[in-house]
């Protein structure tokens, strides 16, 4: 027997065994794992889905979108809306008090007093909002000759809740535009310096719209204590008519915002929208009284 380098002699039979049992053990680990890869085809296979059941699918998807997105859209609509609202109503006040601050008087004095709104809103109104331009010099006596109305000669559209057509309350002043795109308004001055106005009619995003009463376009009230209130709310020197607006008389109270009825009754709808209360019922504004609950 030869032995190379001291190492111990080849065992032919025993490495024939080794080999044959190697083999053995592959073609059982490959059996194995074919049996997995059918079985678990088969589980995809049957867990797939037909292209009829793909369609349904996007069909119900489809038909459930349609159903919520114009309520998605709106109710996104109206926050931005009612934040717009909140912050005009803030910087008519700013500017209200810091009048009264540097002139020793507020608005309806100063308006009475000089006789009109004109010097107010052509001079001191437009220093302190920062009015870029007159938009539209319209008035309520502006009649289109075709048509026989005043809707055909305004510079826009405007309706009532009830999606009708209408006309600013505010109808002598023009329109006026500031920086940020919103329009004012003004009524007739008030004839007394102890009676709240004039009134001011703010479209909150200016043309864009939906331009409607109670959601866009709001009314005010300069105060005799240098401030200034949403049309509605109670104050010492609000001259009350509940009714047409005249000589800046104001309404009060849930009958002057429904979602029915002309622009008289649309008119508190700035107390209501403020505060986000449904004037007629329970919940609130934005997401009740807007949908009719």
């Amino acid at each position: 027997m030869k032995f190379w380098g001291g190492g111990a002699p080849e065992n032919k039979l025993l490495v024939g065994k080794k080999i044959g049992f190697t083999q053995k053990s592959t073609d059982l680990k490959k059996k194995k794992i074919s049996i997995y890869t059918e079985a678990l085809s088969k589980a995809f296979q049957k867990s797939a889905f037909t292209m009829a059941e793909v369609l349904i699918t996007i069909g119900i998807i489809g038909i459930v979108a349609a159903m919520t997105m114009p309520t998605v859209i709106n109710n996104a609509q109206n926050r931005e809306l009612q934040a717009q609202l909140k912050k005009t109503y803030s910087e008519l006040n700013q500017m209200s008090q810091l009048f009264y601050t540097e002139y020793g008087m507020s608005v309806p004095e100063f308006t009475a007093v000089y006789n009109g709104w004109k010097l107010f809103v052509n001079g001191i109104f437009q220093k302190y909002f920062k009015i870029s331009n007159k938009v539209d010099d319209w008035r309520f006596d502006d009649i289109d000759p075709d048509s026989g109305n005043i809707y055909d000669t305004m510079p826009y559209r405007l309706y009532t809740l009830s999606k009708g057509k209408t006309n600013p309350i505010c109808d002598v002043s023009g329109y006026y535009s500031d920086i940020s795109g919103r329009y004012y308004l003004f009524n007739d001055s008030n004839g007394s310096p102890n009676e709240n106005g004039p009134i001011i009619c703010v479209d909150i995003n200016g043309p864009k719209g939906p331009n409607m009463y109670g959601k866009d376009f709001f009314l005010f009230v300069f105060t005799t204590d240098g401030y200034v209130i949403p049309m509605g709310q109670e104050h010492i020197n609000n001259k009350v008519v509940n009714g047409r607006l005249s000589s800046n008389g104001v309404n009060i109270g849930p009958d002057f915002c429904k979602t029915s009825g002309g622009n008289v009754y649309n008119t508190t709808c700035a107390y209501y929208a403020i505060a986000d209360v449904n004037p007629q019922g329970n919940g609130t504004y934005w997401k009740d009284f807007l949908k009719g609950k």
